[in-house]
């Protein structure tokens, strides 16, 4: 009976240390950095790659300047036709920096049983609008709950829905359950 109790207890343990893991913690931004240009196209794509690192580096520390560790990792390298570079490579690397897996803290991610909702304010255009609506269920959450749930990257099950209100606005509604690490 002890041994079955302590079997789940391990297994619930190693699932949620498992699901800590596979969450990347990425910064929200979008980190853009153009290298050096070269005649050579490999250089080129290896000047990217350090500007961007020591980007990274400067913005948000060491520890988050892992190529590998980047979500949505784009390279654009352009055959320069004109000006004092004409003949050469010049690359732009473009990824959100993620914190790398070695120096990952575990952390539980704990969300609140009820779901919060809220209105943004009528826009002309459809992402004005679902903007206002994001920013109104940031506002609502930290009042009801506290800045530390007020995270709408790390909320589950959030949608945000508009609908034109009349010929010139829209309005939407984010609804979304408020997590925080615990």
């Amino acid at each position: 009976m002890i041994r079955s109790i302590l079997a789940v207890g391990v297994a619930f343990f190693l699932a949620t240390v498992q699901q800590a893991v596979a969450e990347k913690q990425c910064v929200s931004e979008i980190v853009s950095a153009t290298g050096k240009p070269s005649s050579i196209g490999e250089l080129a794509r290896a000047n990217a790659f350090f500007t961007w690192k020591a980007v990274v580096k400067e913005k948000f520390g060491d520890d988050y300047n892992a190529w590998s560790e980047a979500s949505g990792r784009k390279l654009v390298c352009i055959d320069l036709i004109e000006g004092e570079h004409k003949g050469k490579w010049e690359c732009t690397r473009s990824a959100r920096p993620c914190l790398k897996q070695s120096t990952a803290v575990v952390q539980e991610i704990i969300c609140q049983k009820q779901i919060s909702q809220a209105y943004g304010a009528r826009r002309r255009s459809e992402k004005l609008a679902r903007e206002e609506a994001e920013r109104g269920w940031l506002f609502l959450v930290k009042r009801k709950l506290g800045v530390e749930w007020t995270d709408w990257e790390r909320a589950k099950q959030k949608s945000i829905e508009c609908r034109k209100k009349n010929s010139w606005a829209y309005q939407c509604i984010a609804v979304a359950y408020a997590c925080k690490t615990g």
